[in-house]
């Protein structure tokens, strides 16, 4: 983490080179021993003038005599050593020490200098062992130098090679600090997702939110590389985490976001939050809590700052409202953006919302059934921001809306409206599925209408107390069924619907009969099912079909003379069944 890119060991290096800091190595383990032994810097200096005579020509021992007079504070004395060892090309632990040198003797020009040959030279480890040694005044000298150095490069440039060597210096700095520089590490993370090193830069931002977990510019710095990557989940857990913390600094950041980021970044928000609010619709009843809605208030709120003029955001932030039941408020917000009487369905329907809570329930109902043609998947989280004693009135008042519109012919309006009734109170009343049934059977929707009617077929006979066990009531849903069956081509599943149903309550069936498809039509059907089962040799279900069929239209004569075939059949002792 302590190294920039690039910072790298020459290729060109010599072997010569090579076996130096193999010796500078060994001479630096010697010296932490021996000064260890001797517990003072002068012990190391007299150890390195050893060394110096027993391989002469060495960097290593001039090195550490070096470290060992800067230690001392015979910075001069160090200063010329080091000049000495090196002066036509020096190597890199030899210019790392020359600049430490030089800062500490305040020439800064010629600081800078020789970091940039350090930087060229491409091994700035060698700092490592150097910064070991340095006093703290040096060390802080040091990283205020590079990470300056750098803010001067950034703001001059930002082409590649520019922001390279920034991250050069910014790796210098934060080396110089122990790698607790957040500045720096923030600095330089932003130089990697400049060079498009994105994994390397959430490196960084996490390592300032390991020590600073509430630091808003490494999260949102981290959030917005993740929204590079296009990791939706991440992002939005690290910006909504920073927007907790400070929400103005980070409503800046978006904004300053290109256009496409932060419609990105504004759009996994607002998902975010609908699918947050949805969850705790589903498991609280409302008004919510306050504290329930925290996270909701906080995006709800960027959003609208981000950009005032999307209406989902306004929307939004009408639903939070209703959430905990601040309907007076959720009104006024929605008439100072949307108008008096908003002409758009989603802005109506929340209109509806808080007219339920104010106890209109026709107008609600007729507003939110607008709903169920423009946005239908959106009816379900309306209605559950109305509380549950106001939904079921509602419920009933959709319900004779429903049938004052549909005696005037209006079934499309009486649909939408018994739509709203059926969602906003589900299985509770089964009456509403039944009225929407009929009326999805009026409009030739018969599939939709075997889908409703099979909700209320499944409660017979049932534990359920919402549904009657009435004989009566029984047969005429199966009826109802049974028709749709057959104009949907379905006739073998019909004509089980009409034996159940003519077993239950005859007379019943027969009204619905006559009602539905007619006498004629639905003894053509028994006769249809019986000559197939006839014709499989299945008697015993034949038979049941003709007395149906007999049943519903006696003075069919196709039926009498099948029926009279099939009991010679039966009679026969040939007959093997």
């Amino acid at each position: 983490m302590l190294e920039g890119t690039g910072e790298h060991k020459s290729k060109s290096r010599s072997t010569e080179d090579s076996q130096h800091l193999q010796q500078e190595d060994q001479l630096n383990v010697m010296s932490k021993r021996d000064n260890h032994r001797s517990g003072t810097p002068a012990g190391v200096h007299s150890l390195a003038l050893l060394l110096m005579e027993l391989q002469p020509g060495a960097d290593g021992p001039q090195i550490l005599a070096a470290d060992a007079l800067y230690q001392l504070g015979r910075v001069e004395e160090a200063y010329r050593l080091l000049l000495s060892v090196g002066p036509t090309s020096p190597r890199a632990p030899i210019l790392a020490r020359l600049a430490l040198l030089q800062l500490h003797r305040g020439f800064l020009y010629d600081t800078n200098q020789l970091l940039k040959k350090l930087i060229q030279c491409g091994d700035t480890s060698c700092l490592c062992p150097l910064l070991a040694v340095a006093q703290q005044k040096d060390r802080a000298l040091l990283r205020g130098h590079c990470h300056s150095a750098a803010k001067r490069i950034l703001e001059g440039t930002r082409e590649e090679s520019a922001v390279r060597e920034a991250v050069a210096y910014l790796s210098i700095a934060i080396m110089a600090s122990g790698g607790e520089a957040a500045d720096s590490l923030l600095e330089r993370a932003r130089c990697y997702a400049l060079l498009n090193q994105r994994k390397t830069a959430i490196f960084d931002f996490s390592a300032i939110l390991k020590e600073h977990p509430k630091h808003v510019q490494a999260l949102c710095g981290r959030g917005f590389t993740y929204l590079l990557l296009n990791q939706q989940q991440e992002c939005t857990h690290d910006i909504l985490a920073a927007l907790q913390i400070n929400t103005d600094m980070v409503t800046k950041d978006i904004l300053s976001l290109k256009d496409k980021a932060r419609k990105l970044v504004g759009d996994w928000l607002h998902q975010f939050c609908r699918t947050n609010l949805s969850d705790i619709l589903v498991t609280n009843a409302v008004p919510c809590h306050e504290e329930q809605l925290r996270e909701a208030f906080i995006i709800g709120g960027a959003l609208m700052r981000t950009d005032c003029r999307d209406p989902r955001w306004h929307l939004l932030y009408v639903d939070i409202l209703l959430a905990k039941g601040e309907v007076e408020a959720a009104s006024v917000h929605l008439c100072q953006v949307f108008g008096q009487d908003p002409r758009d369905a989603v802005a109506q329907a929340r209109v509806g919302v808080v007219e339920a809570w104010q106890q209109n329930y026709r107008s609600a109902a007729r507003r939110l059934s607008k709903l169920t043609e423009k946005d239908p998947l959106s009816l379900d989280f309306l209605l559950a921001l109305i509380p549950f004693s106001q939904r079921k009135r509602m419920a009933q008042a959709a319900a004779q809306e429903a049938s004052s519109v549909s005696s005037a012919g209006q079934w499309d309006q009486a649909l939408t409206l018994l739509t709203v009734a059926v969602q906003a109170v589900g299985s509770h009343r089964l009456q509403y599925l039944r009225q929407r049934a009929a009326c999805l059977a009026q409009l030739g929707l018969h599939k939709q209408a075997i889908a409703d009617l099979d909700r209320v077929i499944q409660k017979h006979g049932g534990s359920d107390p919402s549904c009657s066990d009435d004989p009566q009531v029984w047969a005429e849903d199966l009826c109802r069924r049974g028709r749709s069956l057959v104009l949907c081509s379905r006739e073998g599943a019909a004509l089980e619907d009409f034996t159940r149903a003519l077993e239950l309550h005859r007379d019943q069936a027969i009204l619905c009969v006559e009602a539905g498809l007619g006498r004629l039509h639905l003894a053509e059907c028994f006769l249809r099912g019986a000559l197939q089962h006839y014709g499989e040799q299945q008697l015993s279900k034949a038979w049941t079909l003709i007395e149906c069929g007999l049943t519903v239209d006696s003075e069919n004569a196709e039926l009498r003379r099948l029926r009279a075939r099939v009991k010679r059949e039966v009679a026969s002792p040939c007959n093997v069944n």
